[in-house]
């Protein structure tokens, strides 16, 4: 007569079984608490974006990756490009007196909308050795021209032949002889 095959014995109690269960509902709600503020960046960010590009069509998706890059160069940039889009909005800042008042009244917040439209308009957040490229030819610069210009690239084939399927090749293999 065969043996009843049994579950492994892993030798887990009910004690380690709601520790687990308790720290995964912990880091879960954790994450849910730091999503909210993370939202409230973002939406600060594009609207800032908005304000400083004059534009209402910029992509929320390339937006997200180039505030996760800012945010990566600098962790205090989210709540500070929040801190600055309502400082704007509280202050009715119009675009053409932005620079001047930002000297004057918030001089710590002063170099991020250069940041901003530098990422947005050439695609590259940070300088020197920490620059990050996130986009190239979704950046503005390039979109602005886009109707008469395309944007150099490194493929030698037409303009945008980069982003078809690679020819297939039926490569085999060769028996070595030795």
């Amino acid at each position: 007569m065969k043996p009843i095959p049994r579950f492994p014995s892993f030798g887990l109690q009910r004690r380690q079984l709601l520790g687990g269960v308790l720290a995964a509902s912990a880091v879960q709600f954790t994450s849910w608490g730091r999503a909210a503020p993370a939202a409230a960046d973002s939406a600060s960010f594009m609207a800032l974006s908005q304000y400083l590009t004059a534009r209402d069509d910029l992509n929320p998706r390339l937006g997200a990756r180039l505030q996760a890059a800012l945010q990566a160069l600098d962790p205090r940039f989210g709540p500070q490009a929040s801190a600055l889009w309502q400082w704007i909005t509280n202050g009715q800042v119009a675009l053409a007196q932005l620079n001047a008042r930002l000297q004057a009244e918030q001089p710590d917040l002063a170099a991020l909308p250069g940041q901003v439209m530098q990422a947005w308009y050439l695609g590259i957040a940070g300088s020197g050795t920490r620059t990050r490229v996130v986009a190239y030819e979704f950046a503005l610069n390039a979109q602005t021209v886009a109707d008469k210009l395309k944007p150099p690239t490194y493929s030698y084939g037409l303009y945008g032949s980069w982003t078809r399927n690679p020819t297939t090749f039926n490569l085999q293999r060769l028996p070595v002889h030795g």
